[in-house]
């Protein structure tokens, strides 16, 4: 070959390689921006029903989660560091860097709270995405999903303890903890494992920080207060519909592939 053409064709391709890599930075920088203006808006809009455009939140909300999935569904968009976006929903990522799950707030009533969720998980050379709620036909989220996800725990092989909280309003919060795994091509909670229930459910009165449920990564423990009803002037025929801390603490531990209750 031609000294000259060789050189040639060589800068041309190191320019076609630049291009490129140049096109994937922009990509991966302003994807989360993109991501961030659509769920700004569908915060701004979120009391928006009706409008000139019909229900203008839903139709900003439906965008905000196609293009998230459409983006998590992208390898060419491992990379995105979500800055942005992450200033305004919950993103946390396992330990082994295989599961990222994302949190946002779909309404904001004040004190009740609806959280939807969508995770990431690295299985084999494939990306699998998909919703951590339960909803019913007519879109309502059911089971007590509506949770906003803030830690994540790799706890066996392959098995994510995952701590959620939400709250319904009426002075009261909950927190969940989910034993998540690959399952028949979706990431699901396991089946019976917390004492016999999918999930672990943990409801106490806002406010109360101390009673907030634990978990020990080192000892694979969870930790929480034992509780009783609350009557109103000890009356026992007058439940007040809070629950009070007994002072003693139970705990669940992990063996075997579930979560079991310590004995005294």
């Amino acid at each position: 070959m031609n000294k000259s053409i060789f050189i040639l064709s060589f800068f041309i391709l190191i320019g076609c390689s630049t291009t490129t890599h140049s096109q994937q930075m922009v990509d991966t920088a302003s994807i989360d921006n993109h991501l961030t203006s659509i769920y700004k808006k569908f915060s701004d809009n979120r009391h928006d029903y009706g409008g000139k455009y019909g229900e203008a939140r839903d139709t900003i909300l439906i965008r905000f989660q196609n293009t998230l999935a459409e983006t998590l569904r992208k390898e060419s968009f491992l990379n995105v560091k979500y800055d942005s976006l992450s200033e305004y929903i919950r993103i946390i990522s396992s330990e082994d860097d295989k599961l990222k799950i994302f949190s946002w707030d779909e309404f904001n009533g004040g004190t009740w709270h609806v959280y939807n969720s969508m995770y990431q998980y690295k299985v084999n050379n494939e990306l699998a995405v998909g919703f951590l709620t339960t909803k019913t036909e007519d879109h309502y989220i059911t089971d007590n999903t509506e949770v906003y996800h803030y830690q994540i725990h790799l706890i066996d092989n392959n098995k994510y303890l995952a701590k959620a909280y939400s709250t319904h309003g009426s002075g009261k919060e909950f927190y969940m903890f989910r034993l998540l795994s690959y399952t028949d091509g979706v990431l699901k909670d396991c089946s019976g494992c917390f004492n016999g229930d999918d999930k672990f459910f943990y409801e106490i009165s806002r406010g109360h920080d101390e009673l907030i449920p634990q978990y020990n990564p080192e000892t694979k423990e969870i930790a929480y207060h034992e509780l009783v009803e609350n009557y109103i002037d000890g009356d026992l025929d007058s439940p007040s519909g809070f629950m009070d801390s007994t002072g003693k603490i139970l705990k669940l531990r992990y063996e075997n592939g579930a979560f079991i209750p310590l004995e005294d």
